[in-house]
């Protein structure tokens, strides 16, 4: 089956047709399955297409749909292409509003702009004022069901396992579905789900009864236990890619404690910091800049000493990630860990800094979180002494935020929406006809 699932890929078609089939097999979680085939049929789009291409000068839909798989893929497709969709004004032109696929596809590109492109702004605010005023029992349900779930959350912040759950049973709907695609789409996830469920089941050994016999001495296990497993991962590394990383990783560690350390003399002291401060700051203790440290090393066949510095200087792609991890995780944890007495958030610092309410507050910094994606979608197009699959894992890192600090705390009071997506990937397996 999968073998016919490429070939279906790689076959003859017009470019609109090749772009949906794309996107299909992106959104059901297959992309890892055919990155060459996809990486071709990509091509084959750009060297079919242009930028004042007939066949997307007149549709919306087509625009941005080729506009988001383009830039996804990092070609550079220019704003400019959306010009035609606007009035005399530079205004998109208010009859936009009745084509609601236009609108959606519209929506979606959106969250792939760059700083200073103003067109994409004004798009976002655009498409998602006129998908909010639709009147949902005029819509097709699945129409419906697709503009709620993408004003939710926009596919570009989504992350792509538990999207091609939700994705595989939105597809099953479709008139002009693929059966082939559908079919492996779900075995491959049940496939993946019994890996994830045999590499949790490691995890299961943990006796939470003998939380009980940890003695006083907490931070010298903690650091013993830090040590040993430091020493551990090195020794991996050692055999398994012949390079030396517990120097490197010794120094990951020892930033996020110490970043830690700083917030606790700063809560300790009732000294509040500037949102500046915070920031500098908080992107290292959130541990983004480990996690992302430890992909490199364990996802990399050859490791190099020139990767790892980059890495540790901390680049814009990676500070960017930190960054949207960590103001997520205040924008949905920040009241429950200051009823805990935990230290002020950035929300809270905005607020110290301005004087401003904590309504404002909140808005300034979902705006940022905005600000930030364009930066690290800028990113995503430079040149780096790394490859896949650890450039795709900046990006990941902050959907996962999103993924679980999007209604609340989702991490450290888990609700319903955690426990559905636990039970989705890891339990439920795909149904199949």
């Amino acid at each position: 089956m999968k073998e016919e699932v490429r070939c279906l890929i790689s076959a003859p078609m017009d470019p609109l047709e090749r772009l949906v089939l794309i996107d299909a097999v992106q959104r059901l979680g297959l992309r890892y399955q055919f990155e060459i085939e996809i990486k071709n049929a990509v091509q084959d789009v750009v060297n079919q297409t242009n930028d004042q291409d007939a066949l997307f000068h007149r549709d919306l839909h087509s625009t941005a749909l080729r506009f988001r798989i383009l830039r996804q893929h990092g070609y550079h497709v220019p704003q400019e292409i959306f010009d035609r969709f606007k009035d005399e004004k530079g205004h998109f032109k208010v009859d936009l509003c009745k084509d609601v696929k236009g609108l959606l596809s519209l929506y979606e590109a959106s969250f792939l702009g760059l700083e200073d492109e103003n067109t994409m702004d004004d798009a976002k605010v655009f498409a998602t004022k006129h998908l909010k005023d639709l009147n949902e029992a005029k819509l097709d349900p699945l129409m419906a069901r697709k503009v709620n779930h993408a004003l939710d959350m926009p596919l570009h912040w989504r992350l792509n396992r538990v999207e091609a759950r939700w994705f595989i049973d939105t597809y099953r709907e479709e008139t002009n579905k693929n059966p082939l695609l559908l079919e492996f789409a779900k075995l491959d996830f049940n496939r993946v789900q019994s890996i994830h469920q045999k590499e949790v089941s490691k995890f299961a050994g943990w006796d939470i009864h003998e939380i009980d016999k940890i003695p006083d001495n907490t931070i010298k296990t903690c650091l013993l236990a830090l040590f040993n497993t430091t020493n551990e991962i090195g020794y991996w590394t050692l055999r398994e890619k012949g390079f030396n990383i517990i120097p490197y990783l010794s120094k990951m560690w020892a930033n996020l404690c110490n970043a830690c350390c700083k917030e606790a003399r700063w809560f300790h002291s009732g000294y509040k910091p500037t949102l500046k401060e915070y920031i500098d700051n908080a992107v290292v203790s959130i541990s983004a800049p480990l996690g992302l440290f430890t992909a490199y090393f364990s996802t990399t066949e050859n490791i190099s000493k020139e990767a790892l510095d980059y890495i540790c200087d901390l680049p814009s792609i990676l500070r960017c990630s930190a960054m949207l991890f960590r103001l997520t995780n205040d924008l949905g944890t920040s009241s429950d860990e200051l009823a805990r007495g935990d230290n002020v958030k950035s929300i809270q610092c905005y607020m110290n800094d301005t004087g401003a309410s904590e309504e404002v507050a909140r808005a300034y910094i979902k705006a940022l979180t905005h600000q930030t994606w364009k930066t690290l979608n800028k990113d995503m197009f430079g040149e780096y002494p790394f490859e896949e699959p650890f450039i795709s894992a900046c990006p990941n890192l902050s959907r996962t935020a999103q993924c679980f600090y999007q209604y609340g705390d989702g991490h450290g009071i888990p609700q319903y929406w955690t426990k559905d997506h636990i039970i989705s990937l890891l339990v439920e397996p795909v149904p199949l006809d």
